[in-house]
């Protein structure tokens, strides 16, 4: 499949936060570019302004954070800034609303929004802003999509856990719409939408990584060989750093999913600007096999099953024998 006989061009959605790494980032191959920064009036007792909890993931204040839409601009890159925590304290959205307007005034493009409250604050608002459903709003199928559709979305962020003919059913529903799918990075066994860990880690290691127990509603413990049981054995230990979808993207474009999504806010620059490279390098003329040559090349290490955004397209979780 080449992507070059389909209509869309692929756009790369690069993650930035800190001054100087839009240039970069542009210059690596990507196109649009996407960051948070908490309210200056922000305090220490609010939950962090968006889905990454660590300070690094943030701008420090919305003078740097105004700074860097700048630079993108110059470097031709829109941005889209992240309120996308997926529940927020009604009092408090008045100050996001705020913080979007002003960031609107700074030259942002839209808001990453997942929030239902926050979502119909913006729209009555009316700002010159591009709302995207986050993915921790759970559009899972076309349905979703029209339902928030009323609240102004008109970009949406594709769940991690969808197969590609159920993304392709989706965007073929509503072709006034734009998708963004995940490619690089960040792959997460759970549903985001319904998850309640928190990533608070000082190490930065998340709660899917990492060995616990499973119970049933009343508190008996999951048999070792439940299905479900198994998978997050198989998830212990595993490196959500790995996620890739490379081999997917000319299908994801078939698909008319335009947007390809880096995860990686409080990063190194040096990684991003490698997986952007990556990702660009792949758009210009890559298959599976290619793909795969890359990956190890970027990683260290062969594609895994586990970590692949789209296993329905390749190999898939079932090929991996479960850790003793």
């Amino acid at each position: 499949m080449n992507m070059h006989t389909h209509s869309i061009r692929p756009m790369i959605l690069a993650p930035f936060d800190r001054p100087g790494e839009a240039a970069l980032l542009g210059a690596a191959g990507a196109n649009e570019l996407y960051g948070g920064v908490q309210p200056d009036c922000w305090g220490r007792t609010h939950l962090p302004a968006s889905q990454r909890t660590f300070d690094a993931a943030h701008f420090p204040s919305e003078d740097a954070f105004a700074a860097a839409v700048a630079e993108a601009q110059n470097a031709g890159l829109a941005v889209h800034l992240t309120l996308n925590a997926p529940l927020y304290d009604p009092a408090s959205c008045h100050a996001l609303v705020d913080l979007a307007e002003r960031a609107a005034d700074w030259g942002v493009a839209g808001v990453i929004a997942g929030d239902l409250g926050l979502l119909a604050r913006l729209q009555t608002r009316q700002l010159p802003l591009t709302l995207t459903l986050s993915t921790l709003a759970g559009a899972w199928n076309r349905q979703a999509v029209t339902f928030f559709r009323r609240f102004g979305v008109a970009r949406v962020v594709l769940p991690r856990h969808l197969h590609l003919e159920e993304m392709g059913e989706i965007a073929a529903a509503h072709p006034d719409v734009e998708f963004e799918a995940f490619v690089l990075v960040g792959k997460c066994p759970n549903a985001e939408a319904l998850c309640s860990f928190q990533h608070t880690a000082a190490d930065r290691r998340w709660p899917c990584e990492i060995p616990y127990r499973l119970y049933t509603s009343s508190g008996v413990p999951l048999p070792e060989d439940h299905p479900v049981a198994l998978r997050q054995r198989l998830w212990q230990g595993c490196d959500r750093r790995d996620g890739c979808g490379l081999c997917a993207i000319p299908e994801l474009v078939q698909r008319r999913i335009r947007h390809l999504k880096i995860v990686g806010r409080g990063g190194p620059t040096a990684a991003k600007i490698a997986n952007v490279e990556l990702v660009a390098g792949f758009i210009r003329g890559g298959s599976p096999q290619t793909a795969r040559k890359a990956y190890r090349a970027r990683f260290g290490r062969d594609c895994n099953p586990l970590v692949c955004y789209y296993p329905d397209h390749g190999a898939r979780e079932d090929d991996i024998p479960v850790r003793p």
